[in-house]
């Protein structure tokens, strides 16, 4: 597909750069692309300008983690102020948790017997937030594991001896902080929601709709095709937004490919943003 309104960078858990990403959407002939990094929007300015170069139009966007079981929730943000305080204040908290968990990785890796230490982490991440990903290139260079895939399965992936979680937001204040932020809040990927039926899944759907959730990702790389189309009736038949994403990442996921979420997609990039810009109030400016 020309575009892919689910993607991560290195400010979060993908392996490319911003710029690196967005040169690899031109390459890959996607022409809109929607960095959605978790928890973050420390990205986006960098995809912008990188997009600009590239003729790949950036929409600014987050994933946020929601506190929910059975399945990890998680809500996309389109069309962000990046820069909007309420946004910038609950990302804040969650970064900061975040930092609190990285020397409890550390420890459990010590544990095991790896010599590694949180700076040398830190000088893989740079500027970014540490997350995974930088935990598995300073394995890399210490040449304790070949790969980001082996450092993820072996340690730090859900459920490796040295994976610890990480904290989520209430689906209220996500919501809430998209909104003022002048965005529209979407569900991604729902099957990992691990709902039994469709019929749970529609009834979670309009629960979140009457929470301010306007959309779903209905088609995404996570789901079979047929769990693609009955997304996407559910969505239709409650009269919310419909979005696309591959949940692109890199080297993490490499049977993950940008732009590819789904055989049958019956919506152009430009009806799915267009729904957007109607939600929005024709606040936003959408560019086809």
């Amino acid at each position: 597909m020309n575009f892919d309104l689910h993607t991560h960078s290195n400010a979060s858990d993908g392996s490319y750069s911003p710029g690196d990403l967005l040169k690899l959407a031109a390459e890959s002939g996607v022409t809109t692309l929607a960095l959605t990094d978790h928890d973050t929007v420390s990205g986006v300015a960098e995809a912008v300008v990188a997009g600009k170069q590239y003729g790949v139009t950036v929409i600014p966007g987050v994933e946020i983690s929601i506190d929910f079981s059975p399945g990890p929730m998680h809500i996309c943000g389109y069309y962000l102020d990046i820069d909007n305080p309420e946004l910038q204040a609950g990302l804040n908290f969650v970064q900061v948790a975040r930092r609190n968990r990285n020397p409890r990785i550390i420890e459990k890796l010590n544990a095991l017997g790896l010599d590694i230490t949180l700076d040398e982490v830190k000088a893989v991440a740079g500027p970014d937030q540490v997350g995974r990903p930088h935990f598995a290139k300073a394995l890399i260079q210490k040449r304790v594991v070949k790969d980001t895939q082996e450092a993820f399965n072996k340690y730090l992936a859900k459920g490796a001896p040295a994976y610890m979680d990480k904290q989520r937001l209430p689906l209220d204040q996500a919501v809430a902080m998209i909104k003022a932020a002048g965005g529209v809040a979407v569900l991604a990927h729902p099957v990992q929601l691990r709902l039994e039926t469709m019929a749970d899944y529609k009834t979670k759907f309009a629960e979140l709709k009457a929470a301010g959730v306007e959309g779903i990702e209905a088609f995404n790389s996570y789901q079979s095709e047929v769990e693609n189309q009955q997304f996407y009736t559910i969505a239709k038949e409650l009269d919310m937004l419909i979005t696309a994403g591959s949940d692109f990442h890199g080297e993490i996921k490499p049977m993950v490919k940008l732009g590819q979420f789904g055989e049958d997609v019956p919506l152009t990039v430009e009806e799915i943003l267009n729904g957007i810009k109607l939600r929005l109030n024709s606040k936003v400016k959408v560019e086809s």
